[in-house]
């Protein structure tokens, strides 16, 4: 799918529920439907969550999808909110977070890889590239969004989760992340069933909304 190819509407909001502190919850895959409901329900009975879809986000796509999503969080007129990024809309808060800092109080990315659904060739490139102190210019040919080329920028808490469900892949991504990411805890949910994952899951992102936002310690005893 190209830019041109994207419709207007690319980003739905699916629901907007409780009230307080403001949440989102993104995602761009439909099989995380589920999982991003349960979620919200679980963050909305203390807090006002959004769960947002977003048409599916790809090296092509990103950033037509990033303009809409930032669109549609002036619309509410939220100045400043906790993410969950599930897959690969894990890339447009990610985005949102090094283009306007201050409306990000706390990310939480789930089961998501450094570049939203790379291709063979792509993950070739990132192994050899994370292993060079100063990457190769084969990145310089890709449109694609790779947050491991900024992640030095990333100053507010966040948190990396990997689910029972998650791939050996993007359970590596993830740590690796946390390794270079200045704020950033990893951890790995416990819960087998789809049930208890989301209230393991909803439980973790309102304990890690309490982290300090200016100079958060990277502990994850104090994170979570």
């Amino acid at each position: 799918m190209t830019s041109q190819e994207i419709p207007q509407q690319a980003i739905t909001v699916l629901s907007d529920q409780g009230s307080g502190r403001s949440f989102f919850v993104v995602f761009d895959d439909h099989r995380y439907l589920e999982l991003a409901r349960a979620v919200a329900g679980v963050i909305a009975d203390r807090a006002r969550t959004i769960v947002i879809e977003s048409a599916p986000v790809t090296g092509e796509s990103w950033r037509s999808l990033a303009a809409q999503f930032e669109a549609v969080l002036t619309a509410t007129k939220i100045r400043q909110a906790s993410f969950v990024g599930i897959g690969a809309g894990a890339t447009l808060v990610q985005n949102l977070a090094l283009d306007t800092p201050k409306v990000v109080r706390t990310l939480v990315i789930v089961d998501a890889s450094l570049r939203a659904h790379p291709s063979r060739w792509e993950r070739i490139v990132d192994a050899i590239e994370a292993k060079l102190p100063f990457g190769l210019p084969l990145r310089l040919g890709s449109k694609s969004f790779n947050v491991r080329a900024f992640a030095h920028r990333l100053r507010c808490p966040m948190l990396l989760v990997s689910s029972q469900q998650a791939s050996r892949f993007i359970s590596n991504e993830l740590r690796d992340l946390g390794k270079v990411a200045p704020t950033a805890w990893y951890v790995q949910l416990h819960a087998t069933s789809r049930e208890d994952e989301a209230a393991e899951l909803g439980d973790l992102v309102l304990q890690f909304h309490d982290t300090p936002a200016k100079c958060p310690q990277k502990n994850i005893q104090e994170a979570v």
